[in-house]
């Protein structure tokens, strides 16, 4: 698949990391060290989702570019920017520590696909996000590593 479902894979990844029992919540940033993207994740309805809040792009350099979500299936989503964009929801968390989160989905942006999603932790400060259709035998992992802090966060054109 391709790099932003590996971004949404890397979100699901760091949010599994988080223990159930822990509330509230508290928004944490995770990394995908293969592309570039920064996932902020937190609560949406006691389910766990995720945020892009920075990403490598070739036109990082040229002033006012933003990147937007044109492989959406939806037509009247294709001028939201990638800045801000919901990529991952529906994590449920564990009934029991070090299990896996599960139910939820996860978008790839660069393909315009929704996937089942899965996160397990590997340990503190990295998670597994698996995206996949049907069965997570037919899919792929992206690692996470947890982060304190993004140097830059993208900004969309209306202030996200």
């Amino acid at each position: 698949m391709r790099k932003c479902l590996l971004l949404s894979l890397t979100i699901l990844t760091l949010a599994a990391a988080k223990p159930a029992a822990a509330a509230p919540y508290q928004p944490e940033l995770w990394v995908s060290q293969e592309q570039g993207w920064v996932i902020q994740t937190g609560l949406c309805d006691r389910e766990l989702c995720g945020y892009l809040v920075e990403y490598n792009s070739a036109h990082a350099g040229t002033p006012g570019y933003a990147p937007m979500d044109t492989h959406n299936p939806d037509p009247a989503q294709r001028v939201k920017p990638l800045c801000g964009l919901m990529l991952m929801g529906g994590f449920k968390a564990p009934k029991q520590p070090g299990a896996d989160w599960e139910g939820g989905w996860v978008y790839d942006p660069e393909s315009g696909q929704t996937y089942s999603g899965t996160i397990s932790t590997a340990d503190a400060d990295i998670v597994k996000l698996r995206g996949y259709v049907g069965l997570p035998l037919f899919g792929r992992t992206l690692i996470l590593h947890r982060a304190t802090d993004v140097a830059l966060r993208c900004t969309a054109p209306n202030g996200g």
